[in-house]
């Protein structure tokens, strides 16, 4: 009898019951944890002060309607004065308890100043919603180092600074909450989406760390990844390269019922899911399909990607133009293809077309 050889496979039995115990008592501690936060009080926003960053338009307009409704304050910040100027009179005419500030959150002191102008105002700071965002289209060969850091500075860098200097007043709250709106793209990186994609997914990695290391403290903190939403936006979304090619495939993909979904639908989904204070939110059944896909099947959607980059554009021009000016190259069958894009644009103070 080889005593080595069954010392071997004992010693291998034990390790393997370990494991299985180990993650069983995990299991367990996990199941009661998600029982006991499923049973805490779900947040009343009535009288709450919500602070939204890219808030006088697309979603940040449709989520300050949202919050608006429920009876909270809302701060909105933005960089553009007339369009914050826009979003109040609209939101006042709504009965909605709104002030402005204009804030370019990619710059730390400016994002310094906004915290003391609306504590100054407010008292404090209750939930902050880190929303400011702007879309990139272009294939890597159009792109610039530089196409990275603007999108690195707005959506990672912008929400760390205005999260890391609101902390400090929220850790003397009870029941403060940060929500910060990353993307599908944040979990499932996107052909012609690059900048984007590594900024939302280096958003999505800070949110949920620091949903873990707020736990203790009574600080909530909510990742929001949607899918395609009908906001306007892509009338401000940047394209590069072939520039009406770009504009077309992503505007008619992202207009589209089915594929996407209305920004209301999305401002709603997000404040359920903020009272209800949860952790995670994925918005839209094809998001939630490709995000599952990925997870399971990783080999598969790259194969998939790359067909389809395949079938996208191929590289251009370095000079970039915004959609809104692109947008009346294009004919009446694509203008009937991307109405309802047009018709949200409208309501939330993307653009007057």
């Amino acid at each position: 009898m080889d005593v080595a050889k069954l010392n071997s496979r004992d010693h291998s039995n034990v390790g393997l019951f370990t494991a299985v115990g180990i993650s069983l008592a995990a299991l367990y501690a996990g199941s009661r944890l998600l029982a006991k936060n499923s049973r805490r009080e779900p947040l009343n926003f009535r009288d709450k002060v919500v602070l939204i960053t890219g808030g006088s338009r697309g979603l940040g307009l449709a989520m300050a309607k949202e919050f608006g409704h429920q009876g909270s304050r809302l701060a909105l910040c933005a960089r553009d004065a007339e369009e914050l100027q826009n979003a109040r009179d609209l939101l006042i005419r709504e009965g909605i308890q709104v002030d402005t500030f204009v804030c370019d959150v990619t710059k730390k002191n400016e994002v310094e100043s906004l915290l003391g102008q609306v504590i100054g105002r407010f008292g404090h700071v209750d939930v902050l919603i880190n929303n400011a965002g702007l879309i990139s289209v272009a294939p890597l060969d159009s792109l610039d180092e530089s196409d990275f850091e603007k999108a690195m500075d707005l959506m990672f860098w912008g929400p760390f600074h205005m999260t890391m200097a609101v902390l400090p007043h929220m850790k003397k709250l009870t029941g403060a909450q940060i929500i910060n709106i990353a993307s599908v793209g944040g979990r499932v990186s996107v052909p012609h989406l690059l900048p984007y994609s590594c900024a939302k997914f280096a958003l999505v990695g800070f949110s949920s760390g620091l949903a873990a290391e707020l736990q203790s403290r009574n600080i909530d903190v909510l990742t929001v990844c949607p899918g395609l939403m009908r906001t306007g936006s892509y009338l401000k979304a940047e394209f590069k390269g072939k520039v009406e090619n770009e504009f077309g495939w992503f505007s008619v993909l992202g207009n589209l019922p089915g594929f996407s979904v209305a920004a209301d639908y999305a401002a709603r989904q997000i404040r359920d899911a903020a009272q209800r204070r949860k952790h995670h939110l994925i918005i839209s059944l094809p998001a939630k399909i490709l995000i599952a896909a990925d997870a399971v099947v990783p080999e598969l959607t790259q194969t998939i990607f790359g067909t389809v980059n395949a079938l996208l554009p191929g590289p251009g021009p370095k000079d970039s133009a915004t959609g809104e000016s692109v947008n009346p190259k294009f004919g009446a069958l694509f203008q009937m293809l991307t109405t309802l894009g047009r018709q949200a644009a409208r309501k939330l103070n993307e653009s007057p077309v």
